[in-house]
């Protein structure tokens, strides 16, 4: 301690030393900074100010040349200039030399150095002007001399001066303030030393509280903490101060045998305590072992292929094949361990010999990838064949081992299952395949006999009957188009429900299939006085590519639906592109085109299907349809027995209307195989929604083109399934000029129903009973002969795609049009029929208006509109417009309905066309040109199903001329609507009185 105190006053010492030693050579540096500025202040005063005079005499020199008419004087003038010169550049001289050599009391020696050369320049500058001014003044050329000096020496001489004098200032300000920081540097003299004193007082006092605290105080403290520790038994800290020679250092030196004794003594208790606790660890191991379904092991495999098994569980002994004892016996070895597990065992490979060979695969190729092994492998057992699943982890230990910890499970039962579950799959998808050979099957069994009831009804129907008998042959004909779809919508339901319905993905025009299907049933409709309306998107593309067979399918069940349901108001259909909202709100969103838009209220109720996406996307649209009734409407739990398969809303409908309840679930099934949906918004009283969706895709214009005789594949049939088609005033009309077509069938009653249908459309039509019969027929017919092959697909001795193919390989019948008949029109059917050649298909039970549409590309019809049959030929120079009417379209309505009920529906339709005439004429006197087009087009979509042509082609002229918002084109067509009207209705209404004659009496329509 003594020691430690000697030194803080020897250090003290030291300080004070040191401060005095700054203070005096402080002060003697400043007081020789002042003695050196002074000089140089003084030296640099009497050159700054000779050069000046300088400067001024040389002004002089000149000014007294340029104007003293003494030559001589003038010549003596240079010889002064030069000298003046000489005297100036030298005491610029001096200044410069001044600078060079008390920098420190001058301006910067750099800047200052600067600021002479420049000066020097200049003087150069300046002198040479004052001799070229004097020279010529010498010589006689004052005005060359004035005006050296005016331009160039005054200016310049007048420069040199005010830099002079900028230097000089430049120097007084240098001056004051190096005097500044003179006396600057004297006071921090003074403060500096004033601070060291009192900072040497500080460290004292410092120093010695520190001696204080670190040798004495802080010392037990940290002893008396390291005891607090070794009682909480913390022996992790050092004994501090150990290496001391004075009495701290005795104390911790103590306290560090303690410390250690007590650490030895803890030791033992803990080896101990890990004693008892790996104990328990191993029976928790043992414990958890037995709890896993299978037995444990660890397999330690080296780079060499040595391994050894270093843990094998109990339960090894319960699973087939595993020698339990045997492996814990066995030491490190390539071979041992592997043999000794899995040497009773068969592996499914062929690529190794036997199961130890290629279980040493797996784990090599495990122990260099360090992925898991899974594989399983078979025990033969006198109780029938084991299998064994291995599955164990890999991990790298040091030394380059890897560690395979896993276990072996009994798999037995789950391979068993496993097989099971694929016979059960290979005896569903047999199931599957039986079912569709059993609906092919039955397709044909029932449509056979339908078709002869079927044809042979049109047949008699074509002949005259008494009146009681054309009623029996409608109703027989009626009840077995009803059969033909009840058996379509049950083999339609079987297709879907097993995933063998297949949808077509061609080509077809839109309005042109809504047409279709608006014809189809508007006779229905305005039998019940229904306005029937059909709105459409402008926004949607008329030409698309998708399965108009469906589509149109969807349609007339939801049609049929709302025309049966509703009493009286009106049905509306409704096509555009998804919206938001569409399926989900149950919001009806009015159509965009110029035919007005639905003012039907939200839909309280909805029933939907699921979302669907909306919109667009390129060339794939979300096409999204509807069809609105004023009917009676349905509740929630109406609505929840929609969709489903043989259910009604209400069990009485079937009573009343018939059905079996599958046309909706059959609408759902064909919606959602075309990447949609389906369902139902409905308030009661307000009528319901039927609404589903459909992807489709663009098509290039002109999306269809009528079927090219000369090509093998024509185009498909019509659009209108077969199971909801009924003939009426738009089915195809029968052909002009001589045509000839070869019917081959094995049936005679299909040969008689398909050539009496024929010969009554004015055809001729021959028969062959196989297609051997029909090849020599063909052969032996002069070329030209046939206009068309009506071709059926099973036929003894050779059958319809034999013979087609046949034909097709000789030049001569190449391009001859064949169209199939079968009853089994399922997609392979039909995909087979144009595989071999064939140009288009028709299904049986044969209908005559399919049979025209079939035949229509090569027997050249008159071509029908949508709306009525061919337009007659137009005066020339005149417009193309129809005869008033058409007495063939009444006699096809008779084929669907008696006499008294198309009277009926006949009353109803002028009743409606008078009403519809009369609000288009208000919507012209109010200009309302939507209104107008709107009516215009519910008018024209109705009347050509009763033979009205001409009033179909103005009320489309009148349409279009609403859309253009033309009024005097509207006023002109509605006049020729009104003449239309009235010489169109009046024969309709003379026509009428013959439905009403007495009975037994045939209608005499025919003309």
């Amino acid at each position: 301690m003594a020691t430690k105190i000697a030194l803080l006053v020897a250090l003290m010492g030291v300080i004070s030393v040191a401060v005095v030693s700054y203070a005096l050579l402080s002060m003697r540096a400043v007081d020789h900074s002042y003695r050196e500025l002074i000089d140089a202040e003084m030296r640099l005063a009497p050159h700054l100010g000779d050069a000046a005079q300088v400067l001024t005499e040389a002004e002089r020199i000149v000014h007294t040349a340029l104007f003293d008419p003494d030559a001589g004087r003038r010549q003596t003038a240079a010889q002064q200039l030069r000298a003046t010169r000489t005297a100036f550049l030298a005491e610029l001289e001096g200044i410069a030399q001044l600078v060079a050599v008390q920098p420190h009391v001058l301006p910067p020696a750099t800047t200052a150095g600067q600021a002479t050369a420049a000066l020097s320049a200049k003087a150069d500058a300046l002198f040479e002007d004052a001799l070229l001014a004097t020279e010529a003044a010498a010589l006689q050329r004052d005005s060359l001399a004035q005006r050296i000096a005016r331009d160039r020496f005054d200016p310049a001489a007048q420069a040199l001066r005010k830099e002079l004098a900028a230097l000089r200032q430049q120097s007084m300000g240098h001056f004051e303030t190096a005097v500044q920081n003179l006396n600057r540097a004297t006071d921090r003299t003074l403060w500096a030393t004033t601070v060291a004193v009192t900072l040497g007082l500080a460290l004292m006092l410092m120093l010695s509280a520190h001696v204080a605290f670190t040798q004495i105080s802080q010392p037990v403290a940290q002893l008396t903490r390291a005891m607090d520790r070794l009682t909480a038994r913390d022996y992790g800290d050092a004994i501090p101060g150990t290496a001391r020679r004075d009495e701290v250092g005795t104390m911790a030196r103590a306290l560090k045998v303690f410390r250690d004794s007590m650490q030895q003594a803890d030791r033992l208790a803990q080896e101990v305590a890990a004693g008892a606790e790996a104990r328990s660890r191993s029976e928790q191991l043992a414990d958890l072992t037995s709890a896993i379904p299978g037995a444990v092991f660890q397999l330690a495999l080296r780079a060499d292929g040595d391994c050894r098994f270093l843990f094998v569980s109990e339960k090894a002994a319960d699973l087939p094949g595993v020698p339990v004892l045997a492996l814990r016996r066995a030491g490190s070895g390539a071979h041992g361990p592997i043999d000794q597990a899995y040497g009773r065992c068969t592996v499914e490979t062929e690529a190794q010999p036997d199961a130890p060979t290629a279980v040493r695969a797996l784990f090599a190729s495990s122990f260099h990838s360090l992925r898991p092994v899974d594989f399983d492998v078979q025990i033969a057992t006198p109780q029938g064949p084991r299998w064994l699943r291995t599955l164990a982890t890999a991990r790298p230990l040091a030394g380059g081992e890897v560690l395979f910890s896993g276990v072996w499970l009994d798999v037995t039962e789950r391979r068993r299952e496993a097989q099971a579950l694929r016979d059960a799959k290979d005896t569903a998808e047999q199931a599957a395949l039986d079912r569709a050979h059993f609906l092919a099957v039955m397709s044909h069994e029932i449509r056979t006999p339908l078709n002869a009831i079927l044809g042979l009804a049109q047949l008699a129907l074509k002949e005259p009957l008494s009146l009681p008998q054309h009623d029996r042959v409608q109703q027989m004909l009626r009840a077995s188009k009803h059969l033909l779809g009840i058996v379509n919508d049950i083999l339609d339901f079987s297709k879907a429900d097993g995933g063998h319905l297949r949808l077509e993905n061609r080509p077809f025009a839109l309005h042109p299939l809504l047409a279709d299907v608006t014809d189809l049933l508007a006779p229905k409709a305005l039998r019940k006085g229904l306005d029937l309306r059909v709105e459409i998107d402008d926004r949607l593309p008329d030409h698309l590519l998708g399965d108009p067979q469906r589509l149109a399918q969807i349609l007339i069940n939801y049609l049929q639906n709302a025309i049966t349901f509703t009493e009286q108001g009106e049905v509306v259909i409704v096509l555009r592109l998804q919206a938001d909202g569409d399926a989900d709100t149950g919001q009806r969103h009015p159509a965009t085109t110029g035919q007005g838009a639905s003012n039907d209220s939200d839909k309280n109720n909805s029933s939907d299907a699921s979302d669907g996406s909306n919109g667009s996307n390129g060339s794939t649209l979300m096409l999204y349809g509807e069809v609105s009734d004023t009917g009676l409407g349905l509740s929630d739990s109406q609505m929840g027995r929609l969709f489903q398969p043989f259910r009604q809303s209400d069990t009485s409908i079937t009573r009343r209307f018939g059905g079996t309840g599958l046309g909706l679930v059959i609408s759902r099934q064909l919606a959602e195989l075309m990447g949609g949906t389906a369902g139902v918004r409905s308030t009661p009283g307000e009528g319901s929604t039927f609404w589903f969706t459909a992807q489709v895709q663009r098509a290039p214009e002109p999306a269809l083109s009528p079927p090219d005789a000369d090509a093998p594949r024509a185009a498909a049939p019509a659009a209108l399934p077969a199971a909801t088609t009924a003939t009426t005033a738009t089915a195809g009309a029968a052909p002009t000029g001589p045509h000839r077509v070869l019917v081959v069938d094995d049936n005679e009653i299909n040969l008689q129903v398909a050539c009496g249908l024929l010969e009554h459309g004015g055809v001729a039509a021959d028969s062959a009973r196989h297609g051997q019969e029909a090849m020599d027929r063909l052969a032996a017919a002069p070329p030209g002969t046939y206009t068309a092959v009506l071709m059926d697909i099973q036929m003894p001795v050779m059958d319809g795609l034999s013979a087609t193919r046949a034909l097709r390989a000789e030049d001569a019948w190449r391009h001859l049009p064949i169209v199939a008949m079968t009853a089994n029109a399922t997609h392979a059917d039909i995909e087979a029929a144009f595989a071999a050649g064939m140009n288009a298909y028709l299904a049986k039970p044969l209908l005559e208006d399919h049979l025209w549409r079939a035949l229509a590309p090569w027997l050249q019809p008159r071509r029908p509109s949508s709306r009525g049959t061919e337009p007659d030929k137009a005066p020339a120079g005149g417009p193309a417009r129809r005869a008033p009417f058409d007495a063939r379209v009444l006699e096809e309505l008779l084929t669907l309905f008696d006499p008294p009920s198309l009277r009926t529906l006949v009353e109803h339709f002028i009743r409606n066309c008078d009403r519809r005439i009369a609000l288009i004429r208000a919507a012209v006197d109010d200009q309302d040109w939507a209104t107008t087009g709107r009516e215009a087009h519910a008018l024209g979509g109705s009347v050509g199903s009763f033979g009205l042509l001409q009033l179909n082609d103005v009320a489309q002229a009148l349409e279009d001329a609403a859309r253009a918002q033309d009024a005097d084109a509207v006023v002109a067509e509605l006049q020729a609507l009104e003449a239309a009207a009235r010489d169109g209705l009046m024969q309709l209404r003379a026509m009428k009185t013959l439905l009403g004659g007495p009975p037994g009496a045939a209608p005499p329509l025919r003309s």
